[in-house]
């Protein structure tokens, strides 16, 4: 039977649904995932598979279910949910990427004055005005705009609220903690009241009680979306630490005092006065399936590691387009040597840690920090050999955590939200890391570097002609 309390964080991924009750130090009490399988955008069925979820979950705890403290859920950022007063589902959810709402997100760049970004079509208000324009008899029916999250906290507890987190893309302004004037007061009438991630909203109901084995009365904690959760699940500790999360693309979220404004960053809200300036590069790992199809990365890792440091200069951009550390729309990758050989596979694996340290030196001009750690999550950090080059290429510690899940991650702010004092506090009792990777200074890399720089500009000259 479980010892001392345990926190429970719920994820709903776009595939299925993570729980994970953690224990006061990070480690893992009880774990289940179960499939969404396929239905993706059904919120009704999101409940059905998070009921289940849940009563694994106590089956497993048994009597250790009396320890458990607080509940906390996270999402999938920008998706939007149509409730009517009751909170129940008027229509399938529209999802996180889709870009369906491009001409509102279009329009709001002309009324969104004083946000530190610009709406992408996969944001939630963009979505939101799309209904009130395309789908007005659902629009009408529709009481409440919700994000998933808020959407099953809902259900929860019977109250309808949202975490400023998730309401980033609804327009939320962040610094006066409001929602902005210049949202149409049609759609500011169904918006929810927001919260900080970690705070307390309400008590698991009897009903929802009954439906998901849960203890009646149990205390809900705001969440956060998945990324913001999966970085506080990685580890990172001091203003100018990173998580660095490597699939098939990078995203960079870093820890900063300030808010942090420029192209194609955004900045989240801790509480605590802290922020989570962020990014995503078009480069990651998505190269390995696109040019090493039906290879076995870890084979390929370990013949590799003796062509590392690589003579070669690549950039592995998979398909055309970078967003971050420049946004160029025209921008298409090189790799060398030709063909599909080992040496072509190492200077990869170089290649997307250069792009990774110019996106550093981008992200510490813009937050006024440097030489940070990076607390790597992604596919990409179960590489060791990985991990080292990126290491060496960034001149920077990085360290894999032990459970780098967005589950964790909500099971950590039902901790803040409850047990600890503050959210770094929970941090710091809770986020474990697996491994660590000391830099070893190569001057080959500083060279590779300068000549990675050298090539990205010419290319990006030749386009502008």
């Amino acid at each position: 039977m479980a010892r001392g309390p345990l926190f429970l964080g719920i994820d709903l991924g776009s595939s299925g649904i993570r729980g994970i009750v953690a224990r006061a130090d990070g480690r893992v009490a009880a774990a289940a995932r179960l499939s969404l399988d396929g239905r993706t955008a059904d919120p009704d069925h999101w409940w059905r598979v998070l009921r289940k979820t849940t009563q694994a979950l106590m089956q497993d705890l048994g009597r250790g279910q009396a320890h458990l403290k607080a509940i906390s859920v996270t999402s999938t950022s920008g998706t939007l949910v149509c409730a009517d007063a009751d909170g129940r589902a008027l229509a399938p959810a529209i999802m996180y990427n889709d870009a369906r709402a491009r001409m509102e997100a279009k329009s709001l760049e002309a009324v969104s004055h004083g946000l530190p970004y610009a709406f992408a079509p996969s944001f939630s208000l963009p979505k939101a005005l799309w209904v009130q324009c395309q789908r007005p008899a659902l629009y009408e029916r529709t009481r409440r705009l919700c994000h998933p999250a808020d959407w099953l906290v809902g259900r929860l507890t019977g109250t309808f609220m949202s975490d400023y987190s998730n309401a980033l893309k609804m327009g939320f302004d962040l610094e006066r903690e409001d929602w902005p004037q210049w949202i149409d007061a049609s759609i500011r009438d169904r918006l929810p009241v927001v919260v900080a991630p970690g705070a307390v909203v309400g008590r698991v109901s009897g009903v929802a009680s009954q439906e998901t084995a849960l203890r009646s009365g149990l205390t809900v904690v705001a969440g956060a979306t998945d990324g913001v959760a999966g970085a506080v699940a990685s580890g990172l500790r001091r203003v100018g630490d990173y998580n660095t999360a490597l699939g098939t693309t990078l995203i960079f979220k870093g820890l900063s005092s300030t808010a942090v404004r420029g192209r194609n960053l955004y900045s989240h809200k801790l509480p605590g006065g802290r922020w989570l300036p962020g990014a995503a590069s078009n480069t990651g790992a998505g190269w390995i399936r696109e040019w090493f199809a039906g290879e076995d990365p870890r084979v390929l890792d370990r013949r590799a590691e003796a062509l590392l440091p690589s003579p070669y200069v690549s950039y592995p951009l998979a398909r055309q387009g970078e967003r971050f550390p420049f946004a160029d729309g025209r921008m298409r990758g090189f790799a060398s040597p030709d063909g599909d050989g080992l040496a072509r596979y190492a200077s990869c694996l170089q290649g997307t840690a250069l792009l990774e340290r110019m996106a550093y030196e981008v992200l510490d001009r813009a937050a006024g920090t440097s030489g940070g750690a990076v607390y790597a999550t992604g596919g990409g950090s179960r590489s060791d050999i990985w991990m080292q080059c990126r290491a060496d290429v960034c001149q920077r510690p990085m360290h894999r955590a032990a459970c780098p899940e967005a589950a964790m991650g909500a099971a950590i702010l039902a901790a803040a939200g409850t047990e600890a004092q503050t959210l770094a506090m929970a941090m710091d009792r809770m986020s474990r890391t697996d491994r660590s990777f000391e830099p070893v200074y190569h001057a080959v890399y500083d060279e590779a570097y300068a000549q990675f720089v050298e090539m990205l500009s010419v290319r990006r000259s030749q386009d502008d002609v």
